[in-house]
């Protein structure tokens, strides 16, 4: 052992060293061995490609919001938000924070003003209460938007196939 010598300064003086540091260091393809149960392997026995669909319905669950309001929530993995609509808020008769405001920045390049914030409300679904913060907006196209924080707080999860989507949440 050299005392005070540092990994910069070997494969400073060492060339085969460096070479085999950053060969250890690089990308390689691996190989893998091909078998009849091999899961890398996708075989088809058509020549036709798959069905694609021209669009998707959105994804909406039924929430109950302070436990006075029945609604449709969009699920929405894009947005950064939570979005209550100001009619739909006001079913609710939950408090308004109109100190925490923020401008929402649209899809179509526009941007909108929201009203305030509605702190911690309660959206309760098929029995599990959960909470959120969420924007009032006076016109959006939809009712309630539940974006990435709501989703990360109940851990979300989705599985879609040919019969549908089955949406799983948990109680946080």
């Amino acid at each position: 052992m050299v005392p005070h010598i540092t990994v910069t300064d070997l494969l400073a003086i060492s060339p085969e060293l460096r070479k085999e540091a950053v060969d250890h260091c690089r990308t390689h393809r691996v190989p893998t061995p091909t078998t009849a149960l091999s899961t890398n392997t996708i075989t088809s026995n058509s020549t036709s490609p798959p069905q694609v669909e021209h669009a998707t319905p959105l994804r909406e669950i039924h929430v109950t919001l302070n436990g006075v309001h029945s609604e449709l929530g969009l699920l929405d993995e894009g947005s950064e938000i939570i979005i209550i609509r100001e009619d739909i808020w006001k079913k609710t008769k939950a408090p308004i924070n109109k100190e925490v405001r923020m401008r929402m920045q649209m899809a179509n390049g526009g941007s909108q003003e929201m009203a305030g914030c509605v702190e911690m409300l309660e959206i309760e679904v098929e029995g599990v209460r959960t909470w959120a913060h969420a924007y009032v907006v006076p016109n959006t196209p939809y009712c309630l938007l539940l974006g990435r924080p709501w989703q990360w707080l109940v851990h979300l999860s989705k599985v879609e196939d040919t019969n549908g989507v089955q949406v799983s949440i948990c109680d946080p």
